[in-house]
């Protein structure tokens, strides 16, 4: 347990060199507002397809067909709770009108691909990692819809951003659908085009980490960790989340690995995809960013907090 916390402990601080370079890169001006728009819009219709699709056509092996059901059922139903508990949080909070959305996206969607695997790995092994890939699958897809719709009902300037049903008809939602497609039909392994994807989506997470700093660039150095709503969400999304669905779920869902893995990806920071969508839909970056920004760095508490709790009644 002490190699895979230290092994954590790295993962995120690379994840704060990269947002390092992006701050720096905003101050020499080598990055600029526009320029972050664009590439935000290049990850999420290009690159970001790519990986979800490539993290299906190049596992070598997948769940039963019965675990997958439970694992997909899991992983909707835990969305759905997070849903709930994000709304009733944030009018707890009595967060204004034109930053709920935001808030309610970073209490429901976690840091799962960069910071996620690797802690389901050290704590659990790489078997983990299999559930956690299918777990995922809605989840991306929760992504690109509620949680882009949570965002265009906040509003980063004078109005809200006007959506219908194409709004939402993007390539990343349509790679979500095929992804979650493939698996069910036992479609899995195609190696040539699973790494040409896998390939294609690698330049996600460093580009959304830059955008990131970038975004924070903006920011004088005294607002990079907000204030005390923010703290409060930020707590909440590393350590209420994982006891609100281990509370809701554990009285009827079998202890074992698979639901460990809920556990435990309820708890991860705020998803580094989240400042890339608020350019997209219109949402609050400058508190996505900072929101991103204090949970990474809470997390190096709080992983091993949780680590340890999975691990005590698991």
């Amino acid at each position: 347990m002490t190699a895979g916390m230290i092994g954590i402990f790295q993962e995120i601080v690379t994840l704060f060199a990269i947002v390092g370079v992006g701050y720096g890169a905003k101050k020499l001006r080598f990055m600029n507002d526009e320029f972050d728009r664009m590439l935000s819009k290049l990850v999420i219709n290009i690159a970001l397809p790519g990986m979800i699709l490539g993290s299906v056509l190049t596992a070598t092996e997948l769940p039963s067909q019965t675990e997958v059901w439970l694992c997909l059922g899991l992983s909707i139903a835990s969305n759905l709770v997070m849903f709930a508990v994000a709304y009733g949080f944030t009018l707890l909070l009595r967060i204004p009108d034109g930053h709920r959305g935001v808030y309610r996206f970073m209490l429901c969607f976690g840091n799962v691909g960069f910071i996620g695997y690797p802690v389901l790995s050290a704590i659990f092994g790489p078997d983990a990692l299999i559930y956690a890939a299918v777990f995922n699958l809605p989840f991306n897809l929760f992504v690109f819809t509620v949680g882009a719709w949570f965002l265009t009902q906040d509003t980063d300037g004078d109005v809200k951003m006007q959506t219908t049903w194409r709004t939402f008809v993007t390539p990343v939602m349509l790679s979500c659908v095929a992804a979650v497609v493939l698996t069910l039909t036992g479609i899995h392994y195609a190696p040539i085009a699973g790494d040409a994807l896998s390939t294609l989506g690698s330049i996600t997470t460093p580009a959304a980490l830059l955008i990131i700093g970038s975004s924070l660039a903006n920011l004088p150095v005294r607002e990079l960790i907000g204030g005390p709503r923010l703290w409060a969400c930020s707590l909440f999304r590393l350590l209420g989340m994982p006891a609100v669905i281990w509370a809701v779920f554990h009285g009827f869902v079998p202890a074992g690995l698979m639901f460990s893995v809920a556990v435990v990806l309820a708890g991860m920071p705020v998803a580094t995809n989240g400042t890339m969508l608020c350019y997209q839909y219109g949402g609050n970056s400058r508190v996505m960013a900072q929101g991103t920004f204090v949970t990474t760095v809470l997390a190096l508490v709080s992983i091993p907090l949780l680590a340890t709790f999975v691990t005590a009644v698991g």
